[in-house]
């Protein structure tokens, strides 16, 4: 049953980066459509009208913060094989969660600097979240560590 579980979060991982993947590509498409029709429906007083007058910087930082979650999903999905094969405290999964925590910092920097081009409260919040997530990972990162090496004692004493 456990490994029920794994497998179906695994699948959505998979899901979500390639239609992720789908997502980033279309970006300067789909942004633009976006933006013409809530201007069009809501007039120039909406956070999409700043979305408008910076359209190619909006496009390449949402671009930019799609790649890096990508590759957070890129991660994850590799520690989730570790876990569906009952083997997640190893080394490889220590230089993941590190890498996350780098690629969140990244976004968090992107979202934050982003407001000063165009302001929107939800840029600001996105930047928390992933300032947070970026924190949590180093921990366990580090948590991970203790826990490999730990491990690899076990394994030698044994």
């Amino acid at each position: 049953m456990n490994n029920k579980l794994n497998i179906f979060v695994k699948t959505i991982l998979d899901l979500c980066f390639y239609f992720g993947l789908l997502a980033v590509a279309s970006v300067p498409f789909t942004l633009r459509f976006a933006v013409q029709m809530t201007v069009n429906a809501l007039g120039d007083s909406t956070e999409y009208a700043a979305i408008a007058d910076h359209f190619w910087y909006a496009v390449v930082s949402i671009m930019a913060v799609g790649v890096f979650t990508l590759l957070i999903l890129y991660e994850l999905r590799k520690m989730m094989k570790t876990v569906i094969e009952d083997n997640c405290f190893v080394e490889a999964n220590v230089k993941s969660l590190y890498h996350m925590g780098t690629y969140a910092f990244v976004i968090t920097g992107i979202k934050t600097l982003r407001c000063f081009v165009y302001f929107t409260p939800a840029a600001m919040v996105i930047a928390g979240v992933f300032l947070f997530a970026g924190l949590f990972s180093k921990v366990l990162a580090r948590v991970f560590d203790r826990a490999v090496s730990y491990k690899q004692e076990n394994d030698l004493t044994i």
